[in-house]
């Protein structure tokens, strides 16, 4: 079955494409997305394969995740299965540079889980910020995650300013990085590095049922704390305190898509992650399966619908 959703999730969706106004990139995203768009453009058919097993790897390593951490009562492909159930109901084709970012989120979730207990983390702490700095220096939007990732270590360990420094540094590396090959080939600016952009939040035309896909995206979380709290609450501290760091993720991502409206296409699938792991224990709540499978079902359809 997650074989068949990954498959839906990637060449069963409708070809709904979100025109972007915005003509400012940083000099890392306009050479990404030059190589990117080749393979894209071209279709090629090892483009399709390469794409649908990054996506499949994504879903196990999701729920290897969710599995080693326990954040379900029980051990299942819960979690694979809501990942790629949230990827089809996103109404926007699936790209190699949405799977990209998809991953870095991926690591820096799994690397704060893991850091709860451990006495020295600075590995990990500088990880996390590594993985977020390759993101905003991507995409400038994405330095809101800077924030998650801050909220993130004083929820996961009452940080002192020592780990907080190593957070910098680890977010400070790629820059580094960056600027001194600019410095290098001669092509250090300030506007290849940031682009500071104004807010987009006009909405677009969107068709009725992408509209409601939109809508159900957001009220999918809620629906899963609302039913799953119980389960939540059972759990031990670190596992609480895995779900607070998801719901603050959900929070800078829905801030992220509200700030650009118009790139709806791009900026909506880093809502996967938070709502994969906050809807999940929706499936886990009832004693028989008839209402869980009936909303699988409802969803798998509206997924479909054109």
């Amino acid at each position: 079955m997650l074989f068949i959703m990954a498959y839906a999730a990637l060449f069963l969706k409708q070809d709904v494409v979100l025109v972007s106004t915005e003509q400012k990139h940083t000099l890392l995203l306009t050479n990404l997305m030059k190589w990117l768009n080749v393979w894209e453009g071209n279709n090629y058919l090892i483009t399709k394969i390469f794409k649908y097993i990054v996506l499949l790897t994504e879903a196990f390593y999701l729920n290897k995740i969710g599995r080693d951490n326990k954040l379900l009562e029980r051990s299942t492909h819960i979690h694979s299965m809501t990942f790629l159930l949230i990827s089809f109901l996103i109404p926007f084709n699936i790209t190699i540079f949405t799977l990209l970012i998809n991953a870095l989120l991926l690591i820096a979730f799994d690397t704060f889980v893991k850091m709860y207990k451990k006495t020295n983390p600075f590995n990990n702490i500088i990880l996390a910020g590594f993985m977020i700095a390759i993101l905003s220096s991507i995409t400038n939007n994405y330095l809101i995650f800077y924030g998650w990732v801050t909220v993130a270590l004083l929820i996961i360990r009452p940080t002192s300013l020592r780990e907080w420094t190593v957070l910098n540094i680890g977010f400070l590396l790629p820059y580094y990085f960056l600027i001194s090959l600019l410095y290098l080939f001669d092509h250090l600016t300030l506007a290849a590095i940031i682009q500071f952009k104004s807010p987009l939040m006009s909405l677009p035309e969107l068709s009725p049922f992408v509209g409601a896909k939109l809508i159900t995206l957001i009220v999918l979380p809620i629906i899963g704390l609302m039913i799953g709290s119980s389960q939540i609450n059972k759990m031990v501290l670190q596992n609480r305190k895995a779900y607070i760091v998801i719901f603050a993720l959900l929070l800078a991502s829905i801030l992220v898509n509200v700030m650009n409206l118009q790139q709806l296409s791009e900026y909506s699938f880093l809502l996967i992650l938070p709502i994969t792991i906050l809807f999940a224990p929706f499936f886990q709540s009832f004693k028989k399966d008839f209402i869980p499978n009936l909303v699988l079902l409802v969803l798998i359809v509206m997924s479909y619908l054109r």
